[in-house]
């Protein structure tokens, strides 16, 4: 869809007026531009300035532009422009206004057959024409398919070449998409042909006529494993195109039919249009095309099309606040140009910024978390002159670094707790988040509840547009979360989460909405939005697909930046959690498609990308598996399956293993070294400057046999090993919470119990201590119901319990809604 421009989008490009963002991907921006000669719109496609300083490049884009210029069909969106030896290069096709086939297939399921042959047909003709001018597409998947209101479009050269021309890419590097390569794209780029196109198709069709991959999911090893060896899975395809189907998903690339014949074979039994469904979604991109070019200008920041065409805006502090090169009259609210001041700051906010600095040289307990001081004019507990206060707020990975290390001392507290207390959620609570004066969690059902973190008693609740669906993950694995509520995460008097495509800013003691910004939503349940001193980090898109990173105002929610985390069509074993995941107030880390990535907040700068040498010892160019990334001090971490195999054709068997990587940078630091015991099982759930504390067990909670392991961080010693829980009666469930550390003591939860171990100073540990914890709701009944055949619902599940330390106070949270808080035991 079309979106607003950002304060450093271009204004113009070559002869073109750019109107609108298309979106990005890894090689730079699309755009929407018209060149004021009453042709038709374009998209035109930038590439990043880094990747432009490079010759090679030039040539390869300059050929890119030949080559596309060779190719003319009706199922083609034809090249129109290009300038290889501009500052920005850039070329321009034809804009196709309607989804791609990925986001046709998620909004509207799967086609029927004749659907699919209308498909077939038109993309199989654009392949005959590609290949005629001898060329080869060698990137066929859902996302380079559009669907225009007359048929389908084939679209994006972008690793297309000559085939008499020397590879530009080397058969070390894999290009294209694992679940829609062909054996030949396994084997290596210098071996694909035209026929391998041909596979792609094949491959594609499946998808558009089950909605699923054909290649499954699981790692992407895995993935490629079953392509190299053909191991599709044909079952759901309807039976009149399975043989055609089948034909093109053999082996021998000699054996395929080709792209001319497929479409001779599949034009029988054609569609003439598409489904209703599809014209819909079709229908609106041709509405939303025509709301833009009739502004007579571009889309500004903080407009949608919808908004612009009527002159409204919810919130007119979004608006730019910095000028821009457009012509007078352009700007799409007349009375509320771009230098609009911003609502006035909450007072102390600038203090609570600058004291970060502080804590980064050590303070208290040698954390980075922001703390301040309050007088008791500020409502200090007891009047005292100087009491030390929570500013960062603590989730289920402790602070905004992920470590899983909580650096307040027992000398802090939240805001008025004198006493423990037991409080109740009205739904099964999905993460929390605890700062000061609140606790908020969102429920399975997207609302977010809000108690009071001095008594318990409810503060607020915020209905987010819930469905009669409750979160989890159906038959194929696909994720579903109501409104897309992320996590929501607390700092200072502030509330962020991300809900209905809404990034929103909420008063932690009223729940009042204090700015909204478009945004993304969730794409797994760790997703969450992350602060870092003055801006607010969350991902821009509600689905992995096309994911990007987007910077606000912390104080306005006006946009700073956006950068792409994941191209716009991936492959169900590609997606993951593309989010910001941790910050130590210096670098921002995200996860990408490949691999985790490091930004300059200010910016978007990247400094850095954890890289596969850690994983295979040498070499780049394998995704490391990170799917989340722990910092602490000089090294960020993170937990990861790697295969013992060096082969794709010989995988063989799997580890856990723990990578390490340099802050920063991300550049590869070895591993964490484990036992054979901790390797076959272990996942890492905390770590200060000295060990690393791991949990064993898996997610099992009738056996009572997994562990806490505390390891030295240098040389992966045993420095500990506790029981995790007490083992339930037959038939009953006893969860266990992540640990934590918090003032220099492990410290995690079952259903009755509270379990605190002291770490001393040369990172030895003490014993074992359990409290009691008043008001736990004790062992439940193991939940049983047919998840093989309905999928995963959050809501019949029994979910682990969260521990939330705030310096000297611990909140427990419960699957029944049950919260508990008491003091730090020791």
């Amino acid at each position: 869809m079309l979106g607003p421009l950002r304060d450093d989008s271009p204004r113009t490009i070559g002869p073109y007026t750019i109107l609108a963002r298309l979106g990005a991907g890894g090689m730079g921006e699309v755009f929407l531009g018209d060149r004021g000669d009453s042709t038709a719109p374009v998209a035109v496609k930038t590439v990043r300035r880094d990747v432009a300083q490079d010759p090679a490049f030039r040539s390869r884009f300059r050929r890119e532009i030949t080559v596309a210029r060779s190719v003319t069909g009706n199922h083609l969106a034809p090249l129109l422009d290009g300038d290889a030896d501009a500052e920005v290069p850039w070329l321009a096709t034809a804009y196709v206004a309607g989804p791609t086939l990925s986001a046709a297939v998620r909004g509207a399921g799967a086609m029927d057959e004749a659907e699919v042959r209308m498909l077939g047909a038109g993309i199989a003709r654009a392949l005959a024409a590609v290949h005629a001018a001898g060329i080869v597409h060698r990137d066929v998947k859902p996302g380079n398919v559009m669907l225009a209101a007359d048929g389908p479009r084939l679209i994006d050269f972008g690793i297309a070449r000559d085939t008499g021309a020397t590879p530009l890419t080397t058969t070390s590097r894999m290009v294209g998409s694992p679940a829609f390569m062909s054996p030949e794209h396994v084997a290596g780029s210098g071996r694909v042909v035209p026929a391998s196109d041909v596979f792609c198709l094949a491959s594609v069709l499946c998808f558009a006529a089950t909605g699923r991959d054909p290649f499954g999911d699981g790692p992407v090893a895995a993935v490629l494993y079953r392509v190299k060896y053909v191991e599709a899975d044909l079952a759901d395809v309807p039976e009149a195109l399975r043989a055609v189907l089948a034909d093109c998903l053999t082996a021998d690339p000699a054996a395929r039919p080709t792209a001319a014949g497929l479409a001779e074979r599949l034009a029988p039994g054609a569609a003439s249009r598409w489904p209703a469904s599809v014209g819909g979604q079709i229908a609106e991109y041709e509405r939303e095309l025509a709301r833009v070019t009739a502004l007579g200008g571009p889309l500004l920041p903080g407009y949608t099309p919808t908004r612009a065409a009527t002159g409204s805006l919810a919130a007119p502090h979004q608006l730019p606040t910095r000028g821009t090169d457009f012509a007078p009259g352009l700007h799409l609210a007349p009375t509320q140009g771009p230098g609009l001041a911003a609502p006035p700051r909450r007072p102390g906010r600038g203090l609570a910024a600058a004291l970060v600095s502080l804590v980064l040289l050590g303070a208290a307990t040698g954390g980075y978390l922001a703390w301040r001081e309050r007088g008791p004019a500020e409502g200090a507990p007891g009047g005292s002159a100087q009491a030390a206060t929570i500013v960062a707020g603590v989730g289920e990975k402790g602070g905004p670094d992920a470590s899983g290390t909580v650096p307040y001392g027992r000398d802090v507290r939240p805001t008025g707790w004198k006493k423990p207390w037991r409080g109740k959620f009205a739904e099964p609570p999905l993460g929390c988040s605890a700062g000061r004066d609140v606790l908020v969690c969102r429920l399975v059902d997207g609302t977010y509840e809000a108690l009071s973190a001095a008594d318990g008693h409810r503060m607020w609740t915020l209905d987010t547009g819930k469905s009669s669906r409750s979160a989890g993950w159906g038959p194929r694995g696909q994720f579903f979360m109501p409104a897309g509520a992320t996590l929501p995460t607390v700092h200072d008097d502030t509330v962020l989460l991300a809900a209905a495509d809404r990034l929103q800013s909420l008063d932690a003691r009223t729940g009042k909405v204090r700015w909204e910004a478009r945004s993304g939503g969730a794409h797994g349940l760790e997703s969450a939005p992350v602060v870092a001193g003055d801006l607010v980090f969350a991902s821009t898109t509600s689905a992995p697909e096309g994911a990007e990173l987007g910077a606000y105002d912390r104080r306005t929610g006006a946009e700073k930046w956006r950068k792409p985390l994941a191209a716009e069509d991936i492959s169900n074993a590609q997606k993951g959690n593309f989010w910001p995941v941790a910050t130590d107030g210096e670098v921002l880390y995200a996860i990408g498609e490949e691999a985790p990535k490091a930004y300059r907040p200010a910016d978007g700068e990247l400094l850095g990308t954890a890289g596969g040498q850690a994983v295979q010892g040498e070499g780049s160019g394998r995704n490391t598996g990170c799917g989340e990334l722990r910092v602490r001090g000089r090294f960020a971490f993170c937990t990861t399956i790697v295969p013992t195999g060096d082969d794709l054709s010989d995988p063989g068997s799997e580890e856990i293993s723990v990578l390490r990587f340099g802050a920063g940078d991300l550049e590869a630091r070895g591993r964490l070294p484990l036992g054979s015991d901790l390797a076959s099982d272990a996942e890492l759930a905390a770590l200060d400057g000295r060990v690393a504390v791991l949990r064993t067990g898996g997610t099992s909670m009738e056996s009572g046999t997994g562990e806490i392991v505390v390891v030295g961080q240098e040389n992966g010693r045993i420095r500990g090993r506790f029981p995790l829980g007490t083992k339930p009666e037959p038939g009953m469930s006893n969860p266990v919470s992540t640990p934590l550390i918090v003032a220099d003591t492990v410290v995690w939860a079952d259903s009755t119990t509270l379990y605190t171990v002291p770490l001393r100073p040369d990172g030895t540990t003490g014993a074992l201590a359990r409290t009691r914890i008043p008001g736990a709701p004790g062992p439940s009944r193991t939940p049983t119901y047919d998840s093989v055949t309905d999928g995963v619902e959050l809501e019949k599940e029994l979910l682990d319990p969260q521990v939330l330390p705030l310096g000297g106070v611990v909140h427990i949270v419960y699957d029944d809604g049950t919260a508990v808080s008491v003091p730090l035991p020791g």
